[in-house]
């Protein structure tokens, strides 16, 4: 099978999947396997600011009981099963029929027969083959919300802060550190068992402070579900418009923090956009100030480059305080996906920006773009496609900016006339002579 090297950028519709084009999918997409059993997410590799002694939020695990679940709080436009898949799972991989989101919350075991020591050391130091997985429990579904449009944007009147789930989030944000709210976005063919496992997985690396959101989207979990798991994802985005409004209002929370991968990116750009339009009579501050949200992460972002700077255009950055995106030359996934759109895609775009784009960015204030190429060179994880949290250097500088530390604080330089921010050869050291 050939793929071009380079795709031209126009707006082509949707190539036909041909079955070579099919099995290369097969071999180049993370997560291409069926329903997965609860246990068999392995903790993330540890980020090297954390063994370095930079990211600070880990730390705290040394007061935690290790051994307790933590919470996964889920947010889900599937569709809801006759019986549990797997024992535990409560939705299947189609949309919900109904306009309204189904509230649930979620129990995940971490490191279960180990230690809260024996957690606490492969959470903090370099082990190559670690022993700690994380266990779906249980789902418990809340009370559905019973109106039509339930989280209607801008009816000061309808954000539910008396509903159970809600309340449940309050609870939680009190008995933390820190009123932070922190929301996963999953990619392309994945399943809610492993979703909520490595949201949980994330929370765990944060310290376990706030609460952990796990938003799901409702993908096929299979390969040949790409084209209906992208239209799926476009059609979520009001849902996630209409859920950061509700919690910024009903919860109290002081920050909101969203990290997005994959097919999961749009939903993020596209509802932030549609907020500022809305908003369009907002200063940035007053947008920040009423929605809450911080810091967001656009790791590996299966997007049309295009369709990004009609967000940026839009201005749907001053929502945070920072956008980073991740991207990488050398993701395979995503360059099936360029063949498939032909187009170029977001999280494949180093090299390919036109000089305005370019100009764009420079003086898009608070967006960073990041070439994770060099890391990737060491570490080689999979297709190059889920670095955001399998490879150490990435995960740290995603730690490190959702601390709000600038890119230079994290270690990373930049060429004379270059968008893209990198790793320098020397990371690691840079990270030591941080951590002293």
């Amino acid at each position: 099978m050939y793929i071009p090297h380079e795709t031209q950028r126009n707006s082509a519709p949707l190539r036909p999947l041909h079955p070579a084009l099919a099995l290369a999918m097969a071999l180049l997409f993370a997560g291409c396997v069926a329903t997965p059993k609860p246990g068999t997410t392995k903790m993330a590799p540890t980020p090297v600011g954390v063994i370095e002694k930079v990211e600070q939020p880990v730390n705290y695990l040394r007061r935690t009981n290790l051994n307790s679940e933590v919470p996964v709080f889920i947010v889900s436009s599937r569709n809801l099963n006759d019986k549990l898949i797997r024992g535990v799972d409560p939705f299947g991989n189609a949309r919900n029929d109904e306009p309204v989101p189904h509230l649930a919350i979620a129990d995940v075991q971490v490191g279960e027969g180990l230690s809260s020591e024996q957690i606490y050391r492969e959470s903090t130091t370099e082990v190559k083959r670690k022993k700690t997985r994380l266990k779906l429990r249980e789902v418990t579904i809340t009370d559905p919300l019973t109106d039509v449009d339930p989280w209607a944007t801008g009816n000061e009147g309808q954000r539910h802060s008396s509903h159970q789930w809600m309340q449940a989030i309050r609870k939680q944000l009190d008995q933390s550190r820190d009123r932070q709210i922190t929301i996963f976005v999953h990619g392309f063919n994945t399943h809610l068992i492993t979703n909520t496992e490595q949201a949980a997985d994330l929370y765990h690396y944060m310290g376990r402070n706030g609460a952990m959101i796990n938003f799901e989207w409702p993908s096929e979990g299979k390969l040949l579900g790409y084209i209906a798991d992208k239209g799926n994802a476009q059609q979520s985005t009001r849902l996630f418009r209409s859920m950061i409004a509700s919690l910024a209002e009903a919860t109290d929370a002081s920050r909101i923090l969203i990290l997005a991968h994959s097919a999961g990116n749009p939903i993020v750009v596209n509802a932030m956009r549609e907020l500022r339009l809305i908003e369009s009579d907002l200063t940035a501050e007053q947008l920040t100030d009423k929605y809450k949200i911080d810091r967001v992460v656009l790791a590996a972002p299966d997007m049309d480059v295009m369709e990004f700077f009609n967000g940026v255009f839009d201005r749907f950055y001053e929502l945070a305080n920072g956008v980073a995106v991740y991207a990488s030359p050398d993701d395979k996934a995503l360059r099936v996906s360029s063949f498939l759109f032909a187009d170029t895609r977001l999280g494949r775009s180093i090299g390919q920006l036109k000089p305005w784009e370019e100009k764009v960015l420079d003086v898009a204030d608070g967006i960073e773009m990041i070439n994770v190429s060099q890391p990737e060179r060491i570490y080689r994880v999979g297709t190059g496609h889920s670095y955001f949290h399998r490879d150490p250097w990435v995960s740290s500088d995603i730690g490190l900016f959702l601390y709000e530390l600038d890119t230079e604080q994290r270690g990373l330089v930049k060429d004379e006339g270059d968008v893209f921010w990198k790793f320098p050869k020397d990371y690691r050291e840079r990270l030591q002579s941080l951590g002293r």
